[in-house]
This record gives C-alpha cells, structure tokens and sequence, in this order.
C-alpha cells in the first residue's frame, strides 16, 4: 500500500453523538454515526504526521494503532484540534522532541495554552510531559522526501490552515477559500473538505456551499468531513452527488 490518510475522527466540535440528544444521528446503531473530533492521520514509508491532536485524540491513538508520530501538524488552535496535546507526551518518552506545525497565531495559542508541553528539555522534578518543538509554517516545506504545502482559508474570523500532499488536499473548519488558495490546489486528485450541516452557519461550509466548492476543484475524490448531528451516514450518502462522499471514522484513502 502507498500513502494513506486515515480518518481519526470526522465529527464537529461537539462529536457524534451530542450529549443529551436524541435526533436519528445521535441513536444511530450504525458504527459510521460515531464521529469522534475531526483529525486524519498521514503515512507514507515509515513517516507518521498527525493533523490536529483534539480531546478525542487518545481514543484515536489506540484505535488506530499508532505506534509514533515524526510530526504534529496544527490546523488552527480551537479546542476540538488541540485539547489532546498533552497526549502526545508518551511520544516523547526518553526524552524525543517532537515537531508541531501551524501558523503563527495558532502556535502563539498552543504555546499559550499548553506552556508547560512546549519545552525541549524534561521537567527536574520528573513529572511526565510532552517535549513540543513549536515550527512555524513556511510557504512550503519538505517532510521525507514529499513537498508539503500549507494552504490559508478563513473560518469566520478565524484564520486555518489546511495542507496539500501531492495531489492530496486536507481543509477544515473553512468558511470561505480565498482566491490565491484555489490556485495553489489546481491539480487536486484528492479533496477532503468540511461540511458541517445543511442549515448556515457563521464559520463553516453549509453541504450546499462545500458542495459548490468541491464541484469548483474537480477533483477525482471528494470526502466530506467535520459533520455536526442531524443526518445519518446513509442520508449524506443519499444528499450528496455520486462524485462527494462522506467520510467516517477509520476510513483510509490512498493518495500520491
């Protein structure tokens, strides 16, 4: 098997199901309906990179199977990308350091947030925690052997950044897609994109909009993600057109 992305999770920053709820998303008995935070897992030889370490990520971790990690990659720093930080420190046993990317605002709050993680030398008094090396993102970077470039989009107010890997695109939590962004995706095979509900939405893609946006790329696979409740898996799949899938927990994609 080449590259793969691996969803970790594809729910909204509540997850599926919502406490307390009761909608047919929420009851569902079908596996793809359990939406864990939204984070995807890269491999590719023996390169690990985790996009977004949510509050989830512990579940993830065992769930997936993940052994080690050579990177972090931050999409923004909201509480459903982050609040797992502090279970990235059994990366770091023995003293490794591991890398975490993002912009500058969105390292600035990490590092803000999590002081005490982002630090390269253990704490004398033996208390375990992560080892963070803080990396801001340039406009493009090398990870392996594979060009990694990050990609600016907006989220309301708030600035994301989202990632492309060959012909492979990763967006979340977007609201609108600027004009120098969409050129730097020409030549997507590969679009994984958020879409929240059907109703607007302040800071997401409504189905409608991400739909719009996904026909607008063209690419030869589109995988929505980041769900709120409401709809069933089986009713995306029914809402959506044959060339837009939604994705699911443990799904993996091949990519080049």
């Amino acid at each position: 098997m080449g590259p793969t992305l691996t969803f970790l999770g594809t729910g909204g920053s509540f997850g599926v199901p919502l406490i307390g709820c009761r909608c047919g998303s929420c009851t569902s008995v079908d596996p793809r309906d359990q939406r864990l935070r939204a984070s995807v897992l890269l491999q590719w030889d023996q390169t690990r990179i985790l996009i977004d370490a949510g509050p989830d990520f512990r579940q993830q971790a065992l769930r997936s199977g993940i052994m080690g990690l050579e990177e972090v990659w931050l999409t923004h720093g909201h509480a459903d990308h982050t609040n797992g930080i502090d279970d990235l420190r059994v990366f770091c046993f023995g003293g490794r350091v591991l890398p975490v990317r993002g912009s500058a605002t969105t390292l600035q709050e990490a590092t803000t947030r999590f002081r005490y993680a982002f630090r390269s030398e253990p704490d004398p008094s033996g208390v375990s925690h992560p080892l963070l090396l803080p990396k801001p993102l340039p406009e493009s970077f090398e990870v392996s052997g594979r060009k990694v470039i990050p990609l600016p989009v907006h989220h309301g107010p708030f600035s994301v950044t989202g990632f492309r890997i060959g012909e492979l695109v990763y967006l979340t939590d977007v609201s609108e897609i600027p004009a120098s962004t969409f050129d730097l995706m020409e030549g997507t095979r590969i679009l994984i994109l958020s879409a929240l509900r059907e109703e607007p939405h302040p800071t997401h893609l409504t189905f409608d909009q991400a739909i719009a946006i996904g026909q607008k790329i063209g690419a030869e696979q589109v995988w929505f993600t980041h769900f709120a409740h409401g709809l069933t898996h089986s009713q995306m799949e029914a809402r959506f057109p044959p060339s837009i899938r939604p994705a699911y927990d443990g799904l993996v994609v091949e990519f080049t």
